[in-house]
């Protein structure tokens, strides 16, 4: 079975890139989990700060993803269904959870981010460049931050979901079935099934009737 999911990875290529030995280590380690025949290739995951034995990341089947999968401490998560596309330059991060589901479209440079990155306190934010600096001396990166008090909650994406390109969508966020969000929209709150939203913060632009559907 490994080695049947290692060729997916490689599926294409003519040569192997640092990246694409990452994620042939990671799946001999059970670290992530990749479907038949998706093709995952010059993706970046990223694990820090890892103490127990768990799998970050999933695939589904006959998918195509290209991007960055950054899991800041043990809880994070990244799951993706069958037949959906992330484009390249994109940017998971996670403390929490991040579900996308089946057929959904995810244009290039989009960055989904199920948490604040730092406390709204000021006291409680004091030591975070002391801490990141001291894993960059340490060449590990992250491995010091306290996410004590960062908030956090997991970001669903359903079904048939089309994203367009640079969008941003932020922790606690639900785009429902079928939604389409427009390119370089910041989305800060739920989206209904079978609605197209659009800016900064992503508003409702209308909603797509059965007969578009």
């Amino acid at each position: 079975m490994l080695k049947k999911l290692v060729k997916h990875i490689f599926k294409g290529n003519k040569k192997t890139d640092n990246n694409d030995d990452r994620l042939t280590l990671l799946l001999k380690s059970k670290l992530i989990k990749i479907g038949d025949n998706s093709i995952v290739r010059g993706s970046n995951v990223n694990i820090r700060n890892q103490t127990t034995p768990k799998t970050f990341f999933i695939v589904g089947s006959d998918s195509v993803v290209n991007g960055n999968f950054i899991f800041e401490n043990e809880n994070g998560f990244v799951e993706i269904g069958d037949r959906t596309f992330v484009g390249g330059g994109g940017k998971f991060i996670s403390i929490n959870k991040i579900s996308i589901g089946n057929d959904v479209l995810v244009s290039w440079g989009c960055t989904f981010m199920d948490n604040n990155a730092h406390s709204i306190r000021w006291s409680e934010r004091k030591n975070d460049v002391l801490e990141w600096k001291k894993g960059i001396e340490e060449n590990k990166i992250g491995y010091y931050k306290n996410w004590e008090h960062v908030k956090s909650a997991p970001i669903l994406i359903k079904d048939k979901v089309w994203i367009g390109f640079e969008v941003v969508i932020l922790k606690g966020v639900k785009i429902g079935e079928g939604a389409i969000i427009a390119s370089r929209s910041v989305v800060t709150k739920d989206v209904p099934d079978w609605t197209i939203v659009a800016g900064n913060p992503a508003e409702i632009v209308r909603e797509i009737p059965e007969s578009e559907r």
